[in-house]
């Protein structure tokens, strides 16, 4: 059920930081409405800009919203795994979908090109993005880090009885009683 929750914050998230992007894309690249822009006409430019802040505003929100139970506990962490993961997916998946309605289809209106990789393309790097960010940037859910930092308790155990990988009394720790118990 988690999962699915998930997957309904993560679309919610992409379609606010894709709106995002795209309206200030247009500002910065056409000025529409004679708005001053200091990118106007740098399409490039405009582009990177803008779906930057749009990155930006995902990873932000889908920290504190969508996998915030997942989420490490330093703001940033995970950020180079995120943009990485974001770059790739953005890039070679809705571009493999063009060329392969390109080329491989025959498919070549400007309708062709947009289904393939603004509608097609998108969807799949989406689904793609989901579960690489939730596997890798947002891959442990707080309580497990919160009860389970320590990597000698073994999870699963009650707490207070837990049961340590080396053999100690992790109670033992915390009240400066020695970690081993005495030996025959």
């Amino acid at each position: 059920m988690r999962v699915i929750v998930e997957a309904g914050k993560f679309m919610a998230v992409g379609a606010v930081s894709t709106a995002v992007a795209v309206l200030l894309y247009n500002w910065l690249a056409y000025e529409p409405y004679h708005l001053w822009s200091p990118l106007h006409r740098h399409i490039t430019w405009s582009y990177i800009v803008s779906h930057g802040v749009g990155m930006l505003i995902s990873y932000e929100l889908s920290r504190r919203w969508t996998f915030k139970q997942r989420a490490d506990r330093k703001p940033g962490e995970g950020f180079v795994s995120y943009a990485i993961i974001n770059i790739i997916t953005m890039v070679t998946i809705p571009v493999g979908c063009l060329w392969f309605s390109r080329h491989v289809l025959g498919l070549q209106s400007g309708i062709a090109d947009n289904l393939s990789g603004n509608v097609v393309g998108l969807l799949i790097s989406q689904v793609a993005r989901f579960y690489l960010f939730r596997r890798f940037v947002f891959h442990r859910p707080i309580a497990y880090i919160e009860v389970y930092d320590d990597p000698h308790v073994i999870p699963g155990t009650a707490e207070g009885s837990a049961v340590s990988l080396l053999g100690e009394d992790p109670t033992a720790r915390s009240t400066g009683a020695p970690t081993r118990p005495p030996g025959p």
